[in-house]
Parts: structure tokens; sequence; C-alpha cells
């Protein structure tokens, strides 16, 4: 760990997104890359690139205007190469639209109804490797997360970094129990859990995040002893042969895991709850692998 400079990895992943039309800047937020088969992908929310509530379709203002494109803040060596050690913060352009046509990847069964999008754009070359890792790589961890369990969402709030362009970390807790998916704008009944209501593959987590955060990584952290291999089986130290195990993250372990992406507070019920959501890592995964090209147009 380096006394100057970056301290966490986890900082190394995020980058700031500026949503743009031809009149300019409209918003802010934040993204990531995500690698599926040596192939990258921009990863946000899809309520950041059409400017719409994602249960609803309408716009997020009446004076909402509709990103053209997205202005994506990445590390950037100053001359174009790694030859030059020298790197800053830069703008790349991220089409949104090719001939008019949208050009990100929604989930192929729930559509918008899933908030996250991931658009095929290629890592450009100015950006130094080891700045703005793709999310799904930079840890092999394999925690139990768990309600309770602390999370960190790594973003940009109200369009804040620090240094050359660094993010912020707002902390939070997973509220909800993860496997199971969550209902929206649910209604009270008798028996079972709520009726109605839109059924999404996400969890809660309880944050006090702000605009601009998303579409941050969430990354859930762990410490304690698990099994590394099946981190939801019982751990047993008086078990027969537990201390020549190497798959025993041992008392005082820290583990952290890329867990999904961050969309803020949008279903009254849930911002009056002061909960956000997180869509789950299988959700990108298969958005990433089989996603269906969305039919928005210009």
């Amino acid at each position: 760990m380096p006394e100057r400079g970056i301290r966490s990895t986890y900082s190394q992943c995020p980058f700031q997104l500026l949503m743009c039309d031809k009149g300019g800047v409209i918003a802010s937020g934040t993204g990531f890359f995500f690698e599926v088969d040596d192939q990258w992908f921009v990863v946000t929310n899809w309520h950041n690139v059409t400017g719409r509530d994602f249960q609803t379709s309408k716009l997020l203002s009446k004076h909402a205007r509709i990103p053209t494109h997205l202005i994506a803040k990445l590390s950037t060596y100053k001359l174009g190469n790694s030859q030059n050690q020298s790197f800053a913060i830069g703008p790349h352009e991220v089409p949104l639209y090719h001939k008019n046509q949208a050009c990100w990847l929604e989930h192929r069964d729930h559509g918008r109804s899933v908030d996250v999008v991931a658009i095929p754009w290629e890592r450009p070359e100015a950006c130094p490797q080891f700045m703005h890792n793709a999310a799904n790589r930079i840890s092999t961890d394999n925690i139990p997360v768990q309600p309770g369990c602390i999370v960190f969402v790594v973003g940009f709030p109200q369009a804040i970094s620090v240094g050359f362009g660094l993010p912020l970390w707002k902390s939070g807790y997973v509220a909800s129990e993860p496997h199971y998916d969550v209902t929206l704008e649910g209604r009270l009944q008798d028996f079972g859990g709520l009726k109605g209501g839109r059924h999404v593959p996400a969890f809660f987590i309880d944050a006090q995040t702000r605009a601009g955060m998303s579409g941050s990584p969430v990354f859930a952290r762990y410490f304690g002893t698990w099994d590394m291999g099946d981190p939801y089986r019982p751990v047993n130290p008086d078990e027969p042969g537990f201390w020549d195990r190497e798959d025993v993250a041992i008392f005082g372990s820290e583990g952290t895991q890329f867990v999904g992406c961050y969309s803020g507070r949008i279903a009254s019920r849930e911002n009056d709850a002061a909960l956000g959501l997180c869509w789950r890592r299988d959700v990108i995964e298969e958005i990433c692998r089989n996603g269906k090209r969305s039919e928005i147009s210009l």
C-alpha cells in the first residue's frame, strides 16, 4: 500500500459520467467497466442514459433533456500513450445512439424494469492499465453477503471528486435478504409478502447516498472466518482436518467482493424508507452476455 498515492484498488474502479446532448451537460452520474469474454462494457443505470424513470418511463423532471451521448472522465495518459507516465482525467465520448438507434443493452427478460444498461465500448488505449479496472475482475474473494453486511457505494455524490478525479466512498448495509427479489410499490395484504407492485432482481441497501452516485459499483466487505469455496457453509474449527484446510479464511480475515450496481431512490415508498437498490452482479452479467439492444430511438 503506497503512502503517497491511491491506497485502495477499489478507488480505481469507477469513473464519472456526464450525460450530454447537443446543448451540453445535462447531469452527472457514475459508471464502471465490466468485462466478459474479453469484451468490455460501460455499465450504468437505465435512467442515466434515458433521462426517464425506469418504472414509468416518464421524464425525471418537467425540464429533463434526453442524453445523446456520455462523457466518461477517465484517467488518460497526457500524450495518449504509456511512454509518458504522466496522466490526468480526460474526457472520452461514449455514443448512446448509432443511426438514431440506441446502442446500449438491456436485460433480455426484464427490459427497462432493470435499471441497468451495458454499453459495448472498448477501453481506450490511452487509459492506464492499472486504472478503472473491470469491477468483476478486481477481486476473487467469495464472501458471505448477508443482511447487515457492510457495503460501500463508490462514486461521485453531487459530482464531487478528490485528487485528480478519484471517487468518494459512501458506506451502508445490506438491508434485505440478497437472494430474494425486491417488490417495488407493492401493497400490504394479510398473507405473504407485498401484493402487486413490480418484482425486480435487486436487493435493498441502507446508505446515505446522493445524486451523482447512480450507476456506482457496490462492494461488500466481510470480517471474520468463512469457507472461501462455499461462503454460506457453516465453519466448524473443531471438525477433523480443519486447521489443515487451505480454503478457509481464518479468524480476523477481511474479504471484499463486487456485488452489483447502485441506483438511487426512485420509487416513493422506498424513498420514504431511505432505501436504495443494488442490482445484483449476476443480472449485470446476464445483460452483458445475453442482453437485448434497446428499442429506443431518437
